[in-house]
């Protein structure tokens, strides 16, 4: 197979005497130059976009790999600034040109895809797959050889199927190979007397993987045990259930946050903080993150079902809320901070169903304003990145001037919630769960101190990403915790 750009110029330092040129340093582009796959990137950013387009694309599949893959970069812009690159392939990129090697990049990727990357590492040229041979293992041997005959360049790889193409080159580089194919590509050095250098890869191991789970934000699962404390449920079975749908929900919303991981890579590679998530910083794969995804999802499922048919039900109707959030709401203005505070309240409600508690509307009402105030507070922490007035925070429909709706918001919610305390107050309900409700009603004013102080903590920029994640490390949320905590023990 011919290389898909024509080199600029050949060499003419034979007919000038000069020594013979260094062999050219020919780079794989996935899993090596590049922190992740050009073909799984297109997918992921179809799938966002449009999945019946996808489906579309993946069914070109019959006519063979290079047909899918020349279809799907046909549809999706993959720029080079939205893509992470190996720092220590650039670094051998770097060195190889400082030392007059020519630079080509070889992939099994499609050219569309390849020719921005080529251009923007300065690569001589490249191959790569042409929408009818796949370049890949033995093909892309071929090729090389074809171009720069057999030991006439250096191959920089990562992958199992590269054993072909070293096979055939000078030297043996891998990037960030496992301990399998390092025994294999060493096998191979002795056996054809070559050298072989292994360069760092970006791999996070099992600290990545687990970081992109996001275990910390379980916390907000502990929503289930609500219904409990506030009807005064201590039955040990009951809190046995509700801790059951509290891991079925876990499990849950670490499935849907790889998925939604997975859909926002450019805008997350685009954010300041959100760019260091693995999967945005390419420190795990996502092919395997998207399958451990999906046991989860299914585990959860499973586990909820298992417990009970009703809390099945709304642990099920919490996936589909996060995944058409991921997908598509939380792009939609207004609607995005709805969807949240209602995906807060089936946490409640499906720990309510597990064990039969009626919830009151009041109940209800109060934890649906309060929710709605955190999920502007989350908004309005987002909004507060942008580092000019007008600036639109990625992915999102909000802009950078809506900060001072988004404060007008947050306290409407902080005054709505605290309306609704202080009318249930004073309901019949109360004086049938509490000996002394009067010392109930400091939780009205705690109620706007800490929303309201949230909102103020936000629109200065100092509140995290996620507000209650943030309380949990604030001091000051600590002490109102316990405030009210002492009121509902002296009301009892």
């Amino acid at each position: 197979m011919k290389p898909s750009v024509v080199p600029r110029g050949q060499s003419q330092r034979a007919a000038s005497g000069e020594p013979p040129a260094p062999p050219p340093l020919v780079v794989d582009v996935d899993g090596t130059l590049l922190r992740g796959d050009l073909l799984v990137e297109g997918v992921l950013r179809l799938l966002a976009v449009s999945p019946l387009r996808l489906l579309r694309s993946l069914l070109s599949l019959a006519a063979g790999r290079a047909a899918m893959k020349r279809k799907i970069a046909q549809q999706v812009d993959l720029a080079p600034s939205s893509l992470v690159l190996e720092p220590a392939v650039q670094d051998e990129i770097a060195t190889a040109k400082a030392a007059g090697q020519d630079v080509w990049l070889a992939s099994a990727s499609d050219e569309r895809a390849v020719a921005p990357l080529a251009e923007a590492v300065g690569a001589r040229g490249f191959f790569a797959s042409d929408g009818r041979t796949n370049l890949a293992g033995r093909a892309k041997a071929a090729a090389l050889v074809e171009r720069f005959g057999e030991s006439g360049f250096v191959y920089v790889g990562n992958e199992r199927r590269d054993l072909a193409v070293w096979q055939k080159g000078q030297r043996i580089v891998g990037v960030g190979v496992s301990p399998r194919l390092e025994r294999r590509m060493r096998a191979l050095g002795r056996e054809q007397g070559k050298e072989v250098r292994l360069l760092p890869g970006s791999g996070g191991g099992m600290r990545a993987g687990w970081a992109t789970l996001r275990p910390q934000h379980w916390v907000k699962n502990t929503l289930v045990f609500a219904p409990l404390v506030a009807a005064h449920d201590t039955e040990a079975a009951h809190f046995l259930l509700a801790a059951a749908i509290f891991a079925a929900l876990s499990a849950c919303a670490s499935a849907t946050y790889v998925l939604n991981d997975l859909l926002d890579l450019p805008h997350d590679r685009q954010h300041p903080s959100k760019r260091r998530r693995p999967l945005a910083a390419g420190e795990v794969a996502p092919l395997p993150m998207a399958a451990l995804g999906a046991l989860l999802g299914a585990g959860g499922l499973a586990l909820a079902f298992a417990c009970s048919t009703a809390a099945g039900l709304w642990v099920l109707l919490y996936m589909l809320g996060t995944v058409a959030y991921s997908m598509s709401l939380k792009r939609k203005l207004l609607i995005d901070v709805v969807v949240l505070a209602v995906l807060y309240m089936v946490r409640v409600v499906a720990g309510a169903a597990v064990v039969s508690v009626a919830l009151s509307p009041w109940f209800l009402g109060f934890f649906m304003f309060v929710f709605l105030t955190l999920a502007l507070v989350k908004r309005q922490t987002e909004l507060q990145d942008g580092e000019q007035r007008h600036a639109q925070a990625a992915g999102r429909a909000w802009h950078r001037e809506d900060v001072s709706v988004v404060a007008g918001l947050c306290a409407a919610g902080s005054v709505a919630s605290a309306l609704i305390l202080a009318l249930y107050l004073q309901s019949p309900q109360v004086e049938l769960l509490y000996r002394q409700p009067g010392f109930l009603w400091p939780l009205c004013p705690l109620v706007i101190y800490w929303l309201g102080r949230m909102a103020l903590l936000a629109n200065r920029g100092a509140v995290d990403a996620d507000p209650l994640l943030f309380a949990l490390r604030d001091r000051t949320s600590w002490l109102t915790g316990l405030g009210v905590a002492v009121a509902f023990l002296l009301a009892v």
